[in-house]
């Protein structure tokens, strides 16, 4: 044998012997790669996390490739869902950015605001919230979102849905001249809200401890029988609360034609049927808040009336 044929048998040999190697250790495309050598207790650990771990997705996979690098942020799920956040005062949760707190886009519950932040009544039927120099009367936490249906859309309103006690919830609406109740406001009194206990005492005006309180008032929005729309409110909630802040958005709406987004919120202790109070937030639109503004909390109580919020029962009180 020639010494050329002999350098030839010599190479394939050799190639034959790689490829079989490369075979036996799965080094080929699309087979695992065969890694450092282990230990048994190495190996051990891997086979337990494996059998404990179920095999990713090719999204999970890159979802984990993405914060490994540091290219995704924490909130991707992988499942498409959103995540979901607890609210004792508010149902409706958003993430979007509010107006005047960019530095705090999470203001789902309650908007900043709890019930046991507000002080204990001292003879005001209200008190303003989150104030500054420049607003007294409070600054409303609407959201960019909002503000911004309310500029494109005009008038709209959106009541939540009663909860599972069956006590009603926020209540959102753009109001104008558009939405403004028009006629006779017809008869409600076969709605019973949650908690409703009614009353007589003399010492109160028409007699009634409880109204049928509107979150949004029918001369704004028009609605009147709307049981998402009703809640049991003292008559001083409804007539010395609440009623000088729906006046002033309807005298503002009259004087310019302009519109007012406007929020309510009732605000209940735990699993009470009758609200501590409800949360009134106003902004005027056309002019971003410059003519009509405020944030304010009203009181759901009665003087001289002691209330049982879990039930709605109530008695005379001296004080």
């Amino acid at each position: 044998m020639s010494r050329k044929s002999a350098y030839k048998q010599v190479l394939s040999i050799g190639a034959a012997v790689v490829l079989g190697f490369a075979l036996f250790t799965g080094s080929l495309d699309g087979a695992p790669k065969l890694l450092s050598p282990q230990s048994d207790e190495q190996a051990a650990a891997l086979a337990e996390k494996q059998s404990e771990s179920p095999n990713r997705t090719d999204d999970e996979a890159d979802l984990v490739a993405r914060l490994e690098s540091g290219t995704a942020s924490s909130e991707d799920s992988g499942d498409g869902s959103e995540s979901a956040t607890t609210d004792t005062a508010d149902d409706v949760s958003s993430n979007v950015t509010p107006i005047d707190e960019v530095e705090n886009p999470d203001l789902n519950r309650a908007r900043g605001v709890y019930l046991s932040s507000i002080p204990d009544y001292a003879g005001n039927p209200y008190v303003a919230l989150r104030t500054d120099s420049t607003h007294p009367l409070g600054t409303p936490s609407f959201t960019l979102d909002e503000y911004e249906r309310a500029t494109e859309e005009g008038c709209f309103k959106k009541f939540s849905k009663l909860d599972s006690l069956g006590r009603t919830r926020k209540a959102l609406a753009c109001v104008g001249p558009e939405s403004l109740g028009q006629g006779e406001r017809g008869d409600i009194s076969r709605i019973h809200p949650a908690g409703w206990r009614q009353q007589r005492y003399d010492f109160i005006p028409g007699q009634s401890l409880y109204n049928r309180c509107h979150l949004i008032a029918w001369s704004l929005c028009g609605e009147n029988a709307n049981r998402k729309n009703l809640l049991t409110g003292t008559r001083y909630l409804n007539e010395t609360g609440m009623l000088p802040f729906e006046e002033q958005i309807l005298d503002y709406i009259r004087d310019t034609g302009n519109h007012v987004l406007y929020r309510v919120t009732p605000m209940y202790n735990e699993e009470e049927l009758v609200c501590r109070g409800v949360r009134l937030e106003a902004q005027s639109v056309e002019d971003h808040g410059k003519t009509l503004c405020f944030h304010v909390y009203c009181y759901n109580l009665q003087p001289h009336v002691q209330i049982d919020y879990a039930t709605g029962r109530n008695q005379a009180s001296g004080d």
